[in-house]
Order: structure tokens, then sequence, then C-alpha cells
């Protein structure tokens, strides 16, 4: 009889202690759709986000995260279209996004990707895993090719003069390798 209690005041505890870790698990690591939907209705309706979220999902979901192509974002893309800035968009690489922003938000005269509603609602988001999990040194993983599709739909819809911010403190303020190298001047 006594190693019944033992066996199950041990279970319980097991049980306290799981449940106790699970629910410290949930409510300490990030909620990425909660925080997408919040920031999204903020400038769209809950049914318009609700459609943004469901086309984001589909395009990194069940897949391989060191094989997400740029492709996987076209139905996010068309979904959320980037409207045309005419003479508006600022495109920037290799320099502080703190001094960019500060600089468009002053000036309210230019618009970067991060202005936008997919940029601002996925600024500084991760996906798909955990910050400095193996996937992040992948280069098709979900987030990148997310950047890198949004920039190429970013500099389609930019028409006429277009703006870049770049570092000239450092010894190669232009790099061919960066996404604004060889996708968004690709597209000017």
């Amino acid at each position: 009889m006594r190693t019944l209690y033992v066996v199950v005041i041990v279970g319980t505890v097991l049980v306290l202690i799981i449940a106790i870790s699970v629910a410290l698990g949930l409510t300490l690591s990030p909620n990425i759709k909660s925080t997408f939907m919040n920031r999204c209705e903020k400038l769209k309706s809950n049914e318009k986000c609700q459609n943004i979220w469901r086309a984001f999902e589909k395009a990194y979901v069940g897949k391989d995260p060191c094989n997400v192509p740029m492709e996987a974002y076209n139905e996010l893309i068309s979904t959320a279209p980037f409207e045309y800035a005419h003479n508006r968009v600022m495109f920037w690489s290799k320099i502080k996004k703190s001094l960019v922003r500060d600089f468009t938000e002053k000036r309210r005269c230019f618009v970067t990707l991060e202005d936008t509603l997919l940029g601002s609602v996925l600024d500084g988001l991760k996906w798909c895993g955990k910050e400095g999990s193996s996937e992040s040194g992948c280069e098709n993983n979900p987030v990148r090719s997310f950047w890198k599709r949004a920039s190429a739909a970013f500099a389609d819809v930019a028409s006429g003069h277009v703006t870049a911010m770049l570092d000239g403190s450092i010894p190669m303020p232009f790099d061919p390798t960066s996404i604004f190298g060889s996708i968004e001047v690709d597209k000017l």
C-alpha cells in the first residue's frame, strides 16, 4: 500500500512539473500569430489579416526549413500587394535600421519596405524555428527567403526616382551580393 502512495505522489509531482513547464514555455515563447495579427490589424481588417496569415503560413509550414524558396511567398505577396510609391521609395543596405527609420520618420517623404504592410508586420520576427537554430545558416531559410521575395516585389513597384541609403563609412558601401545589390538593383 505504501508503494502505491509513493507512486501516486511521484506521478502527481511529475504531472505538476510538466504542466508548469508547458505553461511557462507557452507564455514565455513568442507567439508569432498573435504578433502578426496585432500588427496587421492596426492597418487592415481582421478578415483581411486572416487571409494574409493563411497565405503566410502556406509559404513555410511543413516545409524543410533549409529549403523554402523565394517563390514560396508568391501567394503572400499577391494577397497583400505593395502599393506604388512614385518618387518615394527608399532602399537601404549595410546601415543601421534605426538610422534609416529615424530619417524616414522625420522626413515623411520616403517609404521603405519596412513601412509597407508586410514589412511592418514581419519586421524583426523569426519564424519556423528559434533564433540561432540551424536553419538560420541556410541560404533558403524561411525568413531570408521572405525578405528576398518581398524586396523583389517592393522594387517592382518602385517608379520614378528612387533613393538608396548606404553606409559610406565602410570600405564597400555597395555590396553586389547583398539583397539590395543582387535583387533590388536588378529590378530597377
